[in-house]
């Protein structure tokens, strides 16, 4: 417990004071405390630093996760022979095949359009000869479809427009336009929603008669002047309602007043095949690729890799080290003039960060792909490649460049096969192989014809007999690729299983391979079926246990093994993980700060206390002292008054 503050003594004046306390705790807190906050305030400074590289190697990481993921060779771009108001646009999605076209226009899908006579008044009687209560049936035609429109005496020309639209569900857009004509300005416009000849407009003057039919006694002759109303005079030669097509109207094909655009369908060429399609978008020509047409005439497209995001993706990797270089200089560095050092000057974990990234982007690999040899056939080869063959280099500075235009040149040069290969690492599959067993010799005579005339020889194939599946496609051998059944036969053993082989292949299982092995070995003679696929396909035999065994086979299943290409990317992140991921050397580095700086302060917390605790004893020992001596100093007092009143009485 505290007595207070030490004042100043007699003769104990300038040793028992407070001040001296107060400089005696200061140097043991300096020798004690400080070295505490220095270590302190060096994590401090570490944990900044490294809480910027990690920012830095983020940014780096980012980019090289972008140049490991194989989408990004994915994106294709297109390249038009004529830019300026071209026939027709080409739009595709990544992962469409790299490929040529060539488009000849020579028609465009046009909607059908129609128009009334002249009218003076949106809202005058479509037929003011009618009475409120009479009313009339009008059918419109389009696209094998048929829509009844009721009037009466009182329905208006706008009205008629929102009935036709609404009978039609929107297929037929009826509107009254004001065109400015004078007099009258109004018009009746009959529009199909849809381009293309099936969305035709046409008509009947009436409805549906008793047996369901349209004929001439279903007409309606006031259907029919509605239509002369409306200046549509129908031509009752055309038509086939079993179809579910009206009348067409009289017009001057070569100057029409009433149908203004006749309806019909897109007339083009793809590679010289002659196509025709109801719109001027037309998106079956393959999956991703859209084909929009603007007008008559010939153009080519060239659908090629995208590279610039690729590019774009290198150059940002590029800067993002040469930033995080930057940082690393910063933090490692040592200055000799002055002496100075940077907060993590010496640290493995950071020191390491540059050489391990470096030797990580410029090791070379070999890589697996597909080259044209001389005689244009696609073969599998293997180049050995580093990033400086992409235009990446290592300056003296240890800053990155990239050269664009040498990484374009050894694109065009290799082909995306082997910079996917390269960058990302394509996943590939193991050869999958099935050999069935021995097919004794002269097992299956019995279904041969030698002479070729015996329509009872051959063995017919059942549903689900003999069942192949391969890559998510189940493939029946019952029967042929025309949906006819199959029988297979043969003059000898040999052609019959050699029939069977070209029946399976006649089914078009892409990427599955079969043919017959002869085997004669060991005293047995005979033939195998073997099947092979370079694929990705799972593949499986199912069907009867009696029939397949003819043929050396049983039900089989077999699952495609992928072997996994991990490109250099794939790799570099790793190597950028392992640094700067959740259990990196530099995060666990960072983290060992953190428990080192809590440790420091723990122990900082506690010298503070008991050095707080000594000098609070020492200066309530202090007090004490001071009042003794205290005391001391008036008995000390007194006697000397005691004697100096006793000299002065001597001299009296």
């Amino acid at each position: 417990m505290a007595l207070g503050a030490l004042s100043s003594l007699g003769f104990g004046s300038g040793v028992l004071e407070q001040d001296t306390i107060d400089k005696l705790k200061k140097a043991d807190e300096e020798a004690r405390i400080s070295p505490y906050t220095s270590r302190i305030e060096s994590n401090t400074t570490k944990q900044k630093d490294i809480a910027e590289l990690l920012t830095k190697l983020s940014a780096f990481r980012s980019s090289v996760s972008s140049l490991g993921d194989a989408t990004i060779f994915a994106k294709r771009k297109v390249v038009a022979s004529v830019t300026t108001n071209p026939p027709a646009d080409l739009s595709v999605n990544s992962g469409v095949n790299v490929q040529s076209m060539r488009v000849s226009v020579t028609q465009l899908a046009q909607k059908d359009v129609y128009q009334s006579k002249a009218l003076a008044n949106e809202n005058g009687y479509v037929n003011g000869a009618l009475g409120a209560n009479d009313n009339v049936d009008l059918t419109f035609f389009q696209n094998g479809k048929e829509y009844k429109v009721t009037i009466n005496g009182n329905t208006t020309y706008k009205e008629l427009a929102e009935k036709i639209t609404e009978a039609s569900g929107g297929e037929i857009v009826a509107k009254i336009v004001n065109t400015g004509e004078k007099g009258q300005p109004y018009r009746l416009t009959l529009t199909s929603k849809e381009t293309g000849e099936d969305n035709a407009i046409t008509f009947f003057p009436g409805a549906k008669n008793v047996d369901g039919k349209y004929d001439s006694s279903s007409i309606d002759s006031r259907a029919q002047d509605i239509f002369s109303n409306l200046g549509w005079e129908l031509d009752d030669t055309t038509g086939d309602f079993d179809k579910k097509v009206g009348y067409q109207i009289k017009d001057d094909a070569n100057d029409p007043k009433f149908h203004l655009q006749t309806a019909q369908n897109a007339e083009f060429t793809l590679d010289g095949i002659k196509m025709t399609r109801s719109s001027n978008t037309i998106t079956d020509l393959g999956v991703g690729i859209t084909l929009t047409l603007n007008s008559t005439g010939d153009i080519n497209f060239d659908v090629q890799q995208d590279n610039s995001a690729v590019n774009e993706e290198i150059q940002k990797l590029v800067d993002a080290f040469n930033d995080l270089v930057v940082n690393l200089n910063a933090a490692t560095d040592y200055n000799k003039e002055t002496g100075t050092a940077g907060s993590l000057q010496g640290v493995s974990e950071v020191s390491s960060i540059r050489s391990s990234i470096i030797n990580a982007l410029f090791k070379s690999q070999l890589v697996d792909g597909k080259i044209i040899d001389e005689n244009g056939s696609e073969v599998n080869s293997k180049v050995m490649l580093s990033m400086q063959d992409f235009g990446v280099s290592l300056n003296e500075a240890g800053n990155l460049a990239f050269d664009q235009t040498k990484f374009d040149e050894k694109v065009k040069e290799l082909g995306s096969d082997f910079v996917e290969s390269f960058f990302a690492g394509v996943t590939r599959y193991e050869e999958l192989s099935h050999t069935g067993d021995l097919i004794q010799q002269n097992s299956l005579d019995k279904y041969t014809d030698p002479t070729g005339q015996d329509s009872d020889k051959g063995l017919a194939f059942k549903s689900g007999d003999f069942v192949i599946e391969f890559d998510g496609q189940s493939y029946d051998l019952s029967k042929n690729k025309d949906g006819t059944a199959f029988k297979l036969t043969g003059k000898n053993e040999q052609e019959l299983l050699n029939n069977l082989i070209n029946h399976i292949k006649d089914l078009g299982i892409e990427g599955l391979d079969v043919k017959i092995e002869q085997y004669d070995k060991d005293n047995q003679k005979g033939y195998n079926i073997k099947f092979k696929s370079e694929g990705n396909g799972d593949f499986a035999i199912k069907g009867d246990e009696n029939f397949l065994k003819q043929f050396g086979l049983s039900e089989t299943s077999i699952t495609a093994k992928p072997i996994e290409g991990a490109g250099i990317f794939a790799k570099l992140k790793s190597i950028v993980d392992g640094i700067s991921g959740t259990n990196g050397s530099l995060t666990k580095y960072d983290e060992s700060l953190t428990k080192d700086t809590k440790s420091l302060n723990e122990a900082k917390e506690n010298t503070q206390k008991l050095i707080d605790s000594r000098y609070e004893t020492m200066q309530n020992q202090w007090l004490l002292y001071e009042s003794v001596l205290n005391k001391l100093n008036t008995q000390l007092l007194a006697v000397q008054n005691m004697i100096q009143a006793s000299n002065n009485q001597n001299n009296a």
